[in-house]
């Protein structure tokens, strides 16, 4: 049956487009301003036709400079191994109040308890130089997300939440904007919209975004469109294409996020719920397009149930196995190179991780072109594999950082063209490393051990959160 059957069937069955809400409200605080201005959005024309040859390649991705680490050794914090030059200190346990007091931080220093389970995180900097580091909790009964506030010095001066009564925050993305996208990774899960200076009250909860098992997302203001990760064995890659600017929480100009179209990825020759089994060919470059999300206003893996139960068939999109992090790198404009066959430079990549076949995947925003950057063939010898690539992030150097579950417990500099390298390793097992994030001037790395045990604190399970001194020669 060929796809155009294909897709009226599916429509039919259940119906299709975007669900359309009210625009958001605003607030005036916000911790900076967007360093980006959105543009009219390319036009879906079509890029030029290329041949199989031409897009039998890899992307023109650059590695950066952490590939240049030495040998780990132990750091002398919680048998953390680290590179030769780089510093660690942890920064916050769960259940304890957050302090820079080494080795452990201090009781009551300041009033709110550090979450259990902390997960995804981003940075956002401050105008007086400071920083705020936010991290979800991906916890049943309580969720949410918590923020630690730096002084310009590193110092941190506060701790609070900025999202509570949601469901297993597990990731989400920081916007241009300022804000933090906080993901619900249950089945009828959503996205919620957080200000890293605001309070719970402040945060909006965002349906238009898709009801699904929720993991990550990514947003491109300039083509003002989020990208987002569905954690499920049959999960899909989506994008929301907003109908335009609006009003953010923070005050500041943002993308309309309750008004836009929800769409799911499709590789060619791999649509309605098909996968790329053969890794030497998802490692080539392929063509997408993108196709309308059916009932957008339903739990997604109930939709695709029916959808094969009635048809037969599967529902639109190509499946990626376990959906993870999500991050967009925005390549300088005197760094960008066309890509062979088709109409745009290489402005901006989309990577995103799937734990289900540890593949790390990069997407060509402008030529809607994808590829498998990382597998576990391209770690260096004699690293053992990784065991369930999980969260992602993008330093300002360029360099790609990709975390793990399991029991090696590593953050992995990926190379999109070689060989990778481990940037650093928590022992133990029995936990899984979250929330990678630098600081905009890319000197430190935050991250946590989201079950960990600090070695000594009495307080097994519950999670830390650590800090990494990047040497200046790497950044």
């Amino acid at each position: 049956m060929d796809n155009q059957r294909r897709r009226v069937l599916q429509m039919l069955f259940v119906g299709g487009g975007a669900i359309a809400l009210s625009a958001c409200g605003g607030s005036t605080r916000t911790p900076g301003t967007p360093e980006q201005t959105a543009t009219t959005p390319p036009t879906n024309t079509p890029p030029t036709p290329a041949s199989p040859e031409a897009l039998a390649m890899q992307l023109p991705l650059q590695q950066g400079p952490l590939m240049g680490i030495g040998a780990l050794q132990d750091s002398g914090i919680d048998g953390v191994l680290i590179p030769p030059e780089f510093e660690i200190r942890r920064v916050a346990i769960s259940g304890l109040t957050a302090s820079t007091a080494v080795p452990l931080p201090s009781l009551g220093l300041i009033t709110y308890p550090w979450h259990t389970f902390p997960d995804g995180g981003a940075v956002f900097d401050l105008a007086d130089g400071g920083w705020i580091y936010v991290s979800n909790s991906e916890t049943m009964l309580t969720g949410g997300v918590g923020a630690l506030r730096f002084d310009r010095d590193g110092a941190i001066t506060d701790s609070y939440p900025i999202l509570s009564g949601t469901r297993r925050n597990c990731a989400g993305g920081p916007t241009p904007w300022q804000t933090w996208l906080s993901c619900e990774e249950v089945n009828d899960g959503k996205v919620y919209e957080c200000d890293p200076l605001g309070t719970p009250d402040t945060a909006q909860e965002l349906p238009a975004l898709g009801i699904f098992n929720h993991e990550a997302v990514a947003v491109d203001l300039k083509t003002r469109t989020l990208f987002l990760t569905e954690d499920a064995g049959d999960g899909r890659l989506y994008r929301f294409r907003s109908s335009g600017m609006a009003p953010s929480i923070n005050g500041e100009p943002g993308l309309d996020m309750q008004n836009g179209t929800l769409e799911v990825l499709e590789i060619q020759g791999f649509e309605s719920g098909n996968y790329q089994e053969d890794l030497n060919e998802a490692r080539k470059v392929a063509r997408v397009t993108w196709v309308p999300v059916v009932s957008p206003e339903r739990a997604q893996s109930e939709v695709r149930s029916e959808i094969q139960m009635a048809t037969g068939m599967g529902a639109p999109g190509t499946v990626f196995k376990g959906g993870e992090g999500i991050w967009i790198q925005e390549i300088p404009s005197e760094q960008q190179q066309r890509v062979s066959g088709t109409q745009h430079p290489l402005r901006a990549v989309v990577y995103f991780a799937c734990k289900g076949d540890n593949r790390v995947y990069a997407l060509d925003v402008d030529n809607d072109l994808i590829e498998v950057v990382f597998d576990n063939d391209q770690l260096m010898a004699p690293d053992i594999p990784f065991d369930d690539v999980d969260n992602l992030t993008v330093s300002p150097m360029g360099d790609i950082i990709v975390s793990e579950d399991g029991d090696a417990m590593r953050l992995m500099v990926m190379n999109p063209s070689g060989p990778s390298k481990i940037l650093l390793q928590v022992p133990g097992g029995g936990s899984e490393l979250t929330g990678p994030a630098f600081t905009k001037n890319g000197q430190y790395l935050y991250f946590s051990s989201q079950r960990g045990n600090a070695l000594g604190s009495g307080i097994p399970g519950l999670g830390i959160t650590y800090e990494l001194k990047v040497p200046e020669r790497f950044r």
